[in-house]
């Protein structure tokens, strides 16, 4: 399902019953505890927020100290990177909508027709009722959560919902055949982030494309590994036109992220990153030290080498300075994109990609 389609779910079928028959209504993605990024040491290329209190660059005084702008400007970029990227999905949200009403109303007239009339015609007569197996599967699936309910009021609940997702996929596809056979140009301002690759960082993809993808990850992150079959999709339908990045984003709570991070860099040493990355995106395991050497040896690689990287801790340095990165560029979670500095937070869908990427390929 789109997420305009979740979106209008949402809004029609209420959030108790979306979130009971979980719809995914808020972004997927692994966060650190409290949800907050730690301090940044640097700050991200973002435009400074002008001071307005008294004094040249004076925001604060402590027992007469100056606290200067250019203090407070590290500790800010990250959520300002946030909240300039969070204001510009509301906006492009409620533009997206404004344009499906403009087009809607236009369809409309051109038929002679009220709105309302037109939609009764493409979304409403076209949405076929959910079988009564499918009701009673997931009424059965979701049984304790009925407590206190009928099972003539539960079946009903459910049959509704499902009516209501058939519905807004049929308006989502119904506003989408509208917007693909109009002409319609956005200008909204997409904040962008300047996102500086590491020498040495894993990557893949030509080394000069319009399109550069930098992915931080957490190899325990249950929705990384969800995120990865999209990835796949992605980067084999822009096959020599989008570059991969990797960089690691090991969280807190997920003791075993940090030593996978170091196994798949030591995997590179040997031309083995990106297999052994792969598997431990698609085969999530205990990452303990037998099953990060089971996969070497899965891959074929030389067991001795491995290990004396692994206990050597070469790449620690740059494993911390990539989560560092992350936290300037405003990431809390897992995974975390910057696709040419358009940043996307949680596992998406392939729409989403394939979107924005079209969008920079064809010049933003």
């Amino acid at each position: 399902m789109s997420e305009n389609a979740i979106r209008l779910v949402a809004r029609l079928a209420g959030p108790g019953l979306a979130l009971l028959l979980a719809v995914p209504l808020v972004l997927a993605a692994c966060s650190r505890p409290g949800g907050g990024a730690t301090t940044p040491a640097i700050a991200a290329t973002v435009a400074p927020v002008a001071a307005t209190v008294s004094g040249v660059g004076v925001v604060a005084e402590v027992n007469g100290a100056p606290i200067l702008a250019s203090e407070l400007e590290p500790k800010l970029a990250g959520r300002l990177v946030r909240l300039r990227q969070e204001e510009y999905e509301v906006r492009r949200q409620a533009l997206d909508e404004l344009i499906a009403e403009r087009l809607l109303a236009a369809e409309a007239s051109k038929r002679k027709i009220t709105p309302e009339e037109l939609l009764r015609l493409e979304v409403d007569a076209k949405v076929i009722p959910p079988a009564a197996a499918q009701v009673e599967a997931i009424y059965v699936q979701n049984k304790d959560r009925f407590a206190g309910q009928t099972r003539a009021g539960a079946l009903a609940r459910v049959r509704d919902f499902l009516v209501q997702r058939t519905k807004a996929e049929r308006r989502a596809a119904f506003d989408k055949e509208l917007r693909d056979a109009a002409r319609v140009a956005v200008r909204l301002e997409v904040p962008r982030t300047a996102v500086p690759i590491p020498a040495g960082a894993p990557s893949t993809g030509p080394s000069d494309p319009k399109v550069t993808i930098v992915e931080f990850t957490d190899y325990q992150c249950p929705y990384c590994h969800r995120a990865q079959g999209v990835i796949d999709q992605v980067l084999s339908r822009y096959s020599g036109k989008v570059r991969f990045v990797h960089l690691d984003f090991p969280l807190d709570g997920h003791p075993g992220a940090l030593p996978a991070a170091r196994a798949a860099r030591c995997a590179g040493e040997q031309g083995k990153f990106w297999e052994y990355h792969r598997s431990l995106m698609t085969a999530p395991g205990s990452l303990d030290v037998a099953d990060l050497n089971s996969r070497a040896t899965a891959l074929r690689l030389d067991l001795g080498g491995f290990d004396k990287c692994l206990s050597s801790g070469r790449h620690e340095d740059a494993i911390q300075a990539s989560l560092r990165q992350g936290e300037e560029l405003g990431v809390t979670g897992t995974p975390a994109y910057f696709v040419n500095g358009r940043m996307l937070s949680g596992a998406r869908p392939l729409e989403v990609f394939t979107e924005l990427i079209d969008s920079e390929l064809a010049g933003g």
